[in-house]
């Protein structure tokens, strides 16, 4: 399924539901880097819905999304006990 996400992401681009560590960016979609904000800011930060985040601005950014952000990625909003569930 990875293979399909990766493929997906060549051909629509990478989702703007992301995941964060330590400063770096990975798509939500297939786990790419696509951005950092080590040393400088990531510009697209304030446009994406990070994972795990239950804030006002990614709420209100995931409503913003179009299918192509939303196809094959993971509830964003779900507790991290869930996530933590799945692994």
């Amino acid at each position: 399924m990875k293979k399909v996400k990766g493929i997906l992401c060549v051909l629509l681009g990478h989702s703007k539901i992301q995941s964060s560590f330590w400063g770096y960016y990975y798509c939500g979609r297939c786990g790419d880097q696509v951005g950092d904000s080590l040393g400088s800011v990531y510009p697209q930060a304030s446009t994406v819905v990070v994972i795990g985040h239950n804030c006002k601005t990614c709420r209100d950014n995931y409503k913003k999304l179009t299918l192509k952000d939303k196809l094959l990625t993971p509830n964003p909003f779900k507790a991290e006990v869930e996530l933590n569930k799945e692994v």
